[in-house]
């Protein structure tokens, strides 16, 4: 398993194996971070709230205290007046009073009942009720026998006066008046509130989209409630038993299905306590907002990475492209490629490195080329060492055979051909000759083992005019011709032939064709003579076929050499392919 994931990771480009190290780093570190500031988010979102949900109940008790402390301040200015004035119900303090309710729309009723439930002056006009039916009410029960002290009652409807039955909170107190008879007596102060100062107080309270604040006496009992009568209709329940636990403080708990953020705070004047509601699930909604954002900027920042990791991946693997192009090319056979590739200085060092190993290899090469050409002209004189005293022993043998037998005119001929044979093999040195020069040469060959060889051969050479100036490599013919009279023609018992044609081949190549009616040849035959350097024997004379195949090819490519068909009994054919170059003119030594 561990080999197949090496060997995958070898067959991935550098391009691709940096773009994906840096991508991945980068993504690594991108959610790394946003998960890190997500979770802070959430703890700074979660403790705004939190101070947020406090800062409002704190503001709202501290508008409730400033309230409340007015309703002190006025009952204190209510106290000292009564305190003043010996006559009731002259009038003069609910003048006093008047214009104070007037001027408050939170004032339901300032009055003063003695000890017994009866009533000593009021702001309100209506019958009062029985006594009994006073003395029975919370505000008046809890103020009797504690002057000094003074209580709020949470919401009740006030039972006062006959046919008035108004939802209020009363602060009661009691206090000492001045009656008519110039005694001091106990009483009761009362001031009934309606709820708007507390419901505007409340209102402003904002806690999200549906949190709120409501208050609750020390009891647990509900003081005033932003859906107080939803409440009182049965439709609505509050949590209240969880506040009792909490004087002061948060915490957060689940009530009707929802999660919400409770604060507590008391209020200073009227033991009461006020708690802000924060729904959490709104929290939640701000964190689904943030999540959202973030996810964003996360599938962004994780683009901009990959593009930014691509970017780099080509600007590093784009030399290094470059290099492997150049490389092809010299793989190419292009030795001659710019190799000054500019890029990092790892690439630049492998550019220099890689044009040191092309100027290495280029001069090798020419160092084979040379060898290569030095080796050709050492065969070349091989071949011309050995053609020169084997053929020319032969000949001369031939030669004083015909004098002895006073045959001049074939000796003059003999000597003739012979003189132009080597005339025309030596070309000054030129290995490139043209193909009327190269037949020339063959001609007289044939011409001098035709004497030699008396009525065992004939022979005939085509060659157009349009092709005679034509430039061949020099005595590449001839060794195919030896071959075919030693080979084929010398064990024929009829007389042997060989034709020898020039011809056009497209495109652009030229075919020398040697065709003899020999013996032909056997595949082990054949195999010998296309040996490299094969020999003959002494009476041969011959110079490998092979080597005539390789010089063309050294010479012209591999797409040039010789093509032979041989069947035994039949004959030979073989084909010379070179390509057909520009005219040259003959170079061969004039005659003297």
């Amino acid at each position: 398993m561990r080999n197949k994931k090496r060997d995958k990771i070898r067959d991935r480009s550098i391009k691709s194996i940096i773009t994906l190290a840096i991508a991945t780093i980068s993504i690594a570190f991108i959610l790394i971070i946003s998960i890190v500031l997500y979770s802070e988010s959430v703890s700074a979102l979660t403790e705004n709230s939190y101070v947020m949900t406090k800062e409002v109940v704190y503001q709202v008790n501290t508008n409730l205290d400033y309230y409340l402390s007015g309703i002190i301040s006025m009952a204190s200015y209510v106290k000292n007046m009564v305190r003043e004035t010996e006559e009731y119900p002259s009038g003069d303090i609910i003048e006093r009073i008047l214009p104070i309710i007037e001027s408050r729309s939170d004032i339901e009723t300032i009055a003063l009942l003695d000890a017994d439930g009866q009533l000593v002056f009021s702001s309100a006009r209506g019958a009062v009720k029985a006594s009994g039916t006073i003395r029975e009410q919370l505000w008046f029960t809890r103020a009797v026998g504690t002057e000094g002290n003074y209580y709020f009652t949470g919401p009740h409807v006030q039972n006062l006066f006959t046919g008035q039955y108004p939802w209020v909170i009363s602060y009661s107190q009691e206090i000492t008046y001045v009656g008519t008879n110039g005694e001091r007596s106990p009483g009761i102060l009362l001031i009934d509130m309606n709820f708007s100062a507390v419901r505007d107080i409340t209102d402003r309270a904002t806690l999200g989209r549906s949190g709120y604040v409501y208050l609750v006496d020390n009891e647990g009992g509900i003081v005033f409630h932003p859906r107080q009568q939803l409440i009182n209709a049965g439709l609505l329940a509050e949590d209240t038993e969880s506040v009792q636990d909490h004087v002061f403080g948060s915490f957060i708990n689940s009530f009707a299905g929802r999660k919400r953020l409770t604060v507590v705070d008391t209020v200073s004047y009227s033991r009461w306590r006020i708690v802000g509601i924060a729904f959490m699930d709104e929290i939640t909604d701000q964190l689904t907002s943030l999540s959202l954002v973030m996810s964003i900027l996360v599938v962004i920042c994780v683009f901009v990475a990959v593009f930014i990791a691509r970017l780099v991946s080509t600007s590093i693997t784009r030399p290094i492209k470059k290099l492997e192009r150049l490389m092809k090319q010299v793989e190419g056979g292009n030795m001659m490629v710019d190799t000054d590739v500019r890029g990092n200085l790892e690439v630049r060092a492998l550019s220099r490195s890689f044009g040191h190993m092309i100027s290495r290899i280029r001069k090798l090469m020419d160092d084979i080329v040379r060898v290569q050409e030095m080796k050709r002209k050492s065969e070349m004189d091989a071949m011309q060492a050995k053609i020169n005293p084997h053929f020319l022993y032969n000949t001369l043998d031939s030669v004083v055979w015909l004098a002895e037998q006073g045959d001049t005119q074939s000796v003059i001929r003999m000597i003739s051909a012979l003189a132009r044979l080597f005339r025309i093999s030596i070309s000054k040195g030129h290995d490139i000759i043209t193909l009327g020069e190269e037949l020339e040469h063959v001609g007289n060959y044939l011409f001098i083992q035709q004497m030699r060889y008396v009525n065992k051969f004939e022979f005939t050479i085509d060659l157009p005019d349009d092709l005679k100036n034509k430039p061949t490599i020099k005595l590449i013919v001839q060794p195919i011709v030896e071959n075919c009279i030693y080979h084929g023609i010398k064990y024929l018992q009829e007389m042997g032939r060989i034709d020898i044609r020039v011809f056009r081949r497209p495109p652009g190549a030229l075919v020398i064709e040697i065709k003899d009616n020999g013996v032909g040849m056997i595949p082990e035959v054949f195999d010998r003579i296309m040996e490299p350097r094969t020999t003959h024997s002494s009476s041969s004379n011959g110079i490998g076929v092979r080597n005539v195949s390789d010089r063309i090819k050294l010479y012209h490519g591999n797409d040039y050499g010789l093509e032979i068909q041989s069947e035994a009994d039949i004959g030979t054919i073989v084909q010379l392919v070179i390509p057909e170059g520009k005219d040259i003119p003959p170079i061969k030594v004039a005659k003297k």
